[in-house]
């Protein structure tokens, strides 16, 4: 069950046609991803540790230009990583493995560099070098790839499916009303 994903079909279509009817009940529909979002952001930005590791300076390492950018290796300062963790209604693939889907009905990104390193690293590869052993101390002290967002987000999925597919049941049931009361 731990793979197993819910694809909830017809938000886009349903909201749509629904707000010609009723702006109300899509106010309530989107009321309920919006309090679903905010409530998984504030529980990954709290999972967020102050420092993940004594070697991850604070500040950035400088390393060569790239197309008129400073590139090198992020700092970790704990509140620019959890004000990185936002919420996005914005379309976006859903993890590999887990069916290749789009979903309009939001996400969790971090856009800081050092969260996503936090988040990320050691999903596609073991490292090569010092990789290794940096991704070697985040898998025992935090666990493997999936550190903050996925994870509460996994933690939370019953939940969050639970009431979103409640929300979209109830929006499709009010349009459904208003179709039936137009053909009449």
């Amino acid at each position: 069950m731990a793979n197993e994903v819910i694809v909830l079909t017809g938000i886009k279509e349903t909201i749509d046609a629904l707000t010609a009817f009723d702006k109300d009940a899509v106010k309530r529909f989107n009321k309920v991803i919006n309090d679903e979002l905010a409530g998984a952001e504030r529980d990954a930005r709290a999972s967020v540790p102050l420092q993940p590791m004594s070697g991850w300076r604070k500040s950035t390492m400088a390393g060569p230009l790239l197309q008129g950018q400073k590139r090198g290796w992020p700092g970790w300062d704990v509140s620019q990583v959890r004000d990185g963790i936002k919420k996005t209604k914005a379309q976006g693939k859903v993890r590999r493995g887990y069916n290749d889907y789009t979903t309009s009905a939001g996400a969790l990104l971090n856009e800081s560099a050092a969260g996503s390193i936090f988040e990320i690293a050691g999903r596609k590869t073991s490292g090569e070098g010092t990789g290794q052993s940096f991704i070697s101390t985040l898998n025992s002290r935090f666990g493997r790839a999936s550190r903050s967002i996925w994870r509460t987000v996994d933690n939370d999925r019953p939940r969050i499916e639970a009431n979103v597919a409640k929300a979209l049941e109830e929006a499709k049931a009010e349009l459904q009303k208003y179709l039936e009361k137009e053909r009449a």
